[in-house]
């Protein structure tokens, strides 16, 4: 009887050591598979590009991206126009007209001047001549009468003696001229007051006719010599009128 309980304790020992070496060897066939799943540049592959942590730039290359958005975001404005030489001017956001060259851009005297340009007085001639352009209200014979009324005569000698008129058609708008000779009152000051007399002066006027109920007002004015010196570029400029 002892020898057969002895004989199945080694049986029962060997049965387990059997087993012990099975199950290791089915690990260590086993392991690699688990590996090749929990491996973390395995994982890599299936995770999705978008996720991906962004490369940050380099100090060159945020330089150049800051410069790139700050363009973006914020254009460069358009500087005013500054004082200087003449070209193409545009009217009340819709007529444009090329001014002399000579001519020099100043900053309108009051609000109401869109555009104010001097011309250099020819030798002999006490002072420059002014050109102004402006928009306002009123008819057409009202505002030239107005220009009109701004010289004195001899006296005896009715305005209409030194007082031409022409109408025309220029790019489907018309145009009124005015030529007045004579001592003009020149005003100044807030309420254009302190007229001064300015003896041997001449003023080319032209009056843009609108439909709108704002007619544009184009004055050029100064010395006789200065004025007529100028009169056919005036002229021409008034000419160049076009939408």
């Amino acid at each position: 009887m002892s020898q057969l309980r002895f004989s199945m304790k080694v049986a029962w020992i060997n049965v387990a050591v059997y087993s012990a070496c099975f199950l290791a060897v089915m690990g260590c066939q086993q392991a690699p598979q688990e590996e090749v799943v929990i491996r973390p540049e395995k994982t890599v592959v299936v995770q999705p590009t978008g996720t991906s942590t962004p490369r940050q730039p380099t100090s060159n290359e945020s330089g150049l991206m800051a410069s790139q958005k700050e363009n973006v975001e914020s254009p460069a404005t358009q500087p005013e126009q500054p004082e200087g030489n003449a070209g193409e001017i545009v009217l009340a956001g819709k007529y444009r007209l090329t001014v002399p060259q000579g001519w020099q851009r100043r900053t309108p005297a009051i609000s109401m001047i869109e555009y104010e340009f001097s011309v250099p007085a020819v030798t002999g001639d006490p002072r420059d001549g002014r050109v102004t352009f402006m928009a306002a209200g009123g008819s057409v014979e009202a505002n030239i009468q107005r220009w009109i009324n701004q010289f004195e005569h001899p006296q005896g000698q009715p305005a209409s003696n030194h007082v031409k008129q022409e109408t025309l058609e220029i790019a489907g708008t018309r145009v009124h001229f005015v030529d007045i000779t004579g001592t003009y009152m020149e005003s100044s000051g807030p309420m254009m007051g302190n007229a001064v007399p300015r003896e041997n002066y001449r003023m080319l006027g032209a009056v843009i006719e609108s439909q709108d109920g704002l007619s544009y007002f184009i004055k050029f004015y100064g010395p006789e010599k200065t004025v007529a010196a100028n009169a056919e570029a005036f002229r021409k400029m008034i000419e160049s009128l076009h939408r």
